[in-house]
């Protein structure tokens, strides 16, 4: 049985000024702490969402953006 030894943590919004989406991606930290990394460099970021894959050495990108973990 495979177990996660890695953690992506992917973070996304939207700027206040301006609809241009803000991504950040954090890997082996934990999701309160992503998050307020995020918004320290984005203070002013909104509709914010928070995805976290675990994995264990490899992922696939799927043409649509979608992450995937064997």
């Amino acid at each position: 049985m495979k177990t996660n030894t890695n953690t992506l943590i992917i973070v996304t919004a939207y700027s206040s000024i301006s609809p241009k989406p803000c991504r950040k991606a954090y890997l082996n930290s934990n999701e309160e702490l992503a998050t307020q990394r995020f918004l320290r460099e984005f203070p002013a970021a909104r509709d914010m969402s928070v995805e976290v894959i675990g994995f264990e050495d490899e992922f696939t990108i799927r043409a649509n953006g979608t992450l995937a973990a064997y």
